[in-house]
């Protein structure tokens, strides 16, 4: 790909005019994609053959494919661009200032002595919006000239744009059992105490692309690195000077490849090094000045300072202090992370760019040098040959072929859901979703489940509302980006439905009895019929007699339940959802118009309770003697009495506080909830499983004991 510009020179003669022939010829420059303000390599024009002393007089225009973006004054005049002279003893600038207009800069009044009949001038210090472009890498920046002077070529190549930064942005998120911090804040302190970090990793694109600050520019090369999503009792601590990879003792957390260690710089040694920016904007500009770390000898890099938070979110800047511009390097530094305390698990994102970010793509008297667009960042390991280390993730996914059965029955979802285990076989945060591809069909199959972060699970349930019987195919695939792809081919047979039932022979109308008053002999659980305290939102069972009528009806304090079942000895119902603040309740059972005595009933934040059969295994069986469960498989469990916002954990045997997958509703059965757990490793082959449900103000309810069996 090739973008050009075009130069204009016009030469108004004086008694001796020059009349030469000039090569062109100029020094092209790796400009970053990224970048607003890049420098473009120097354009030179060596003439020779003119008369002695003869004069080169005229205006000289340049005209760029992308915004000429130098300082400018009131008058958009730059001094930063310069035609310097060469008359034979060295180039020397001009006085003459650039007009910069747009996508174009004119040097206008120029006039130069050639005393030897020959001249060269140079063209240098014109920063263009390389970014314009796109930001794609390997565009040749392209020069067309065009001028009174006889030139030996018209074009002339000065820049190839290339990305410069490329990252890894490795992240664990944050455990339950939060993160200490040390009583001293060093990085030395805060790996001794133990406290959770992640590291970040920048690379780059081409030798160079890391430039400190040079003359007449506000900063070197920063980055941004923005941090959101964390606990609000969270701290964040990150080092205040990072070594490069070729430091003395290059920065590193130990988990991306290299040993751990606290970084060394040696002052003037030309080798990467990075210094946090105070005071900088959060487009990562202004601040105060950036200096490499001082001092005589190898200066040891063990100071961190901490990034403020607002609601969770935060960012900091680091400028490039010191680097090799002959070198490709690369730079990582832990991130720390001390939380006191949490309930649950929180997973944290970060995100980097280079830094200042701007969107003046045009010359500017007031817009830092350098500047860039805010852009994707991808990630660096093809460049440092780990794209398959064990600590990014990967994705581990069973391909083997699903089938599932249904009855086409009219818009009743009739199949058993099919189930996909998804896990991270490798490190970090992996991110997936899962599509769905139809070979027959469509619409017939829908997820619960799919998109997630690191370990769970997708199910995939059938609808035949419009399907005849026969056999449909489909896929499903899980993408975890870098991590990998996986494809699941699925097979549906739907079977026709069954005949109708004939209707049965109407008999005789009995002739009334007398009505037998209603009574209420217990109060029970749904899921074990034991006698437990009920829980708003979840089901209970009313046991008692003479529950038949045409008007059936239960309340809580005069607030109507939702039936789900009747019969002449027993109600099922779903408790209401407003009795979530109430310790107890009267609850009536009216039929046709008569009513129970009223039965006090005690009521919980929590009770779970596990349906007797309501534990499957990965296969959708239930879980008993012949169908035993394996280390690592997903079971999905159905309880009752866990309300919404609960913290749910699980216990296995003698491991405790295992963190579910998925702990929600169970598709379609409202006051059903399901919890997905894996089974972990070295559990008896007869384990007691119970669920914990922790409510706010720190209470926890815990279910009985259900048998377990377990290869």
């Amino acid at each position: 790909m090739c973008a050009s510009f075009f130069l204009s020179f016009s030469a108004a003669f004086s008694q001796t005019t020059f009349n030469g022939r000039c090569q062109v010829g100029s020094a092209p420059l790796q400009v970053r994609t990224e970048g607003l303000t890049e420098r473009l390599g120097d354009i030179t024009l060596v003439c020779t053959g003119g008369a002695p002393g003869s004069v080169l007089s005229g205006n000289i225009t340049l005209f760029f494919p992308v915004a000429v973006t130098n300082r400018v004054d009131i008058n958009n005049q730059t001094h930063d661009a310069v035609v310097s002279v060469d008359t034979g003893s060295g180039f020397a600038p001009s006085a003459v200032a650039g007009q910069v207009s747009g996508n174009s800069i004119g040097f206008n009044g120029l006039s130069f002595a050639a005393p030897n009949g020959s001249i060269n001038l140079k063209i240098s210090g014109i920063r263009g919006a390389v970014s314009q472009l796109g930001l794609s890498s390997q565009i040749a920046i392209q020069a067309s000239i065009s001028s009174s002077l006889a030139l030996d070529q018209a074009q002339a190549v000065v820049a190839y744009s290339q990305v410069s930064l490329t990252a890894t942005l490795y992240d664990k998120g944050i455990t339950c059992a939060g993160s200490p911090s040390p009583s001293t804040l060093t990085m030395s302190d805060l790996f001794a105490t133990g406290t959770t970090f992640v590291s970040t990793r920048l690379t780059e694109g081409y030798a160079a692309a890391f430039e400190t600050r040079q003359p007449g520019m506000d900063n070197g090369v920063r980055f941004l690195i923005k941090y959101s999503g964390f606990p609000s009792n969270a701290h964040i601590y990150i080092p205040d000077a990072v070594a490069g990879s070729d430091a003395a003792v290059p920065t590193s957390g130990g988990d991306l490849g290299v040993p751990q260690a606290i970084g060394q710089y040696v002052p003037g040694s030309n080798t990467l090094v990075l210094v946090r920016v105070n005071g900088a904007d959060a487009t990562g500009a202004g601040g105060f000045n950036v200096l490499a770390p001082q001092g005589s000898g190898p200066q040891t890099l063990n100071s961190v300072r901490e990034v403020p938070l607002t609601n969770g979110s935060g960012y900091a800047v680091y400028e490039v202090a010191d680097a090799n511009p002959s070198v490709q390097e690369s730079v990582q530094f832990p991130v720390f992370i001390a939380v006191p305390s949490v309930t649950a698990s929180a997973v944290a994102a970060e995100s980097v760019s280079l830094a200042p970010i701007s969107s003046t793509a045009s010359a500017s008297s007031t817009a830092p040098i350098l500047r860039f667009v805010a852009a994707n960042v991808a990630s660096d390991c093809s460049t440092l040959g780990d794209c398959d280390a064990s600590y990014f993730p990967k994705l581990l996914v069973d391909t083997t072929p699903l089938k599932i059965a249904a009855i086409a029955r009219g818009g009743i979802m009739t199949s058993a859901p099919a189930y996909i285990p998804v896990r991270n076989g490798g490190g970090g945060l992996m991110e997936w979703n899962a599509v769905i591809s139809y070979q027959t069909g469509s619409g017939w199959l829908f997820m619960d489940y799919p998109s997630g972060e690191n370990n769970g699970s997708v199910r995939v349930w059938s609808d035949t509302k419009n399907l005849d019987a026969g056999t449909y195919q489909a896929t499903v695939t899980i993408n975890a980006g870098a991590a990998g792809s996986q494809a699941i081919p699925l097979t549906l047979t739907v079977a026709a439905p069954p005949p109708p039932t004939p209707l049965p022979t109407p008999t005789p109308t009995p002739t009334p009895t007398p009505t037998a008053a209603v009574t209420v002999a217990s109060v029970v659980n749904a899921a074990t019929f034991t006698k437990t305290p009920m829980v708003a939102g979840s089901l209970g069972t009313v046991m008692g007699s003479h529950f038949s009528g045409k008007n059936v009806s239960v309340s809580f304090d005069g607030t109507p339940a939702t039936l789900l079942y009747t019969s002449d000895s027993q109600i099922n119902l779903r408790v209401p959802a407003a009795l979530a603040s109430e310790t107890q309740a009267n609850l009536l059972v009216t039929v046709d118009g008569a009513s129970s005595a009223p039965v006090l009933v005690t009521m919980a934040p929590a009770w779970p309770a596990v349906f007797a059969h309501g534990v499957l295994n990965q296969d959708n069986s239930v879980n008993g003697a012949g169908s035993a469960a394996k280390a690592g498989d997903i079971l999905q469990i159905f309880a009752t009495g866990i309300p919404k916002g609960a913290v749910v954990s699980v216990q296995i045997g003698d491991r405790k506080d295992l963190v579910p997958v998925y702990a929600g509703d169970a598709p379609t059965v409202p006051g059903v909830q399901q919890v997905n757990v894996s089974v972990p490793d070295s559990v008896g082959a007869a384990a007691s499983l119970m669920l914990c449900a922790t409510v706010s103000g720190g209470r926890q309810f815990c279910s009985t004991g259900y048998q377990l069996v377990v290869q």
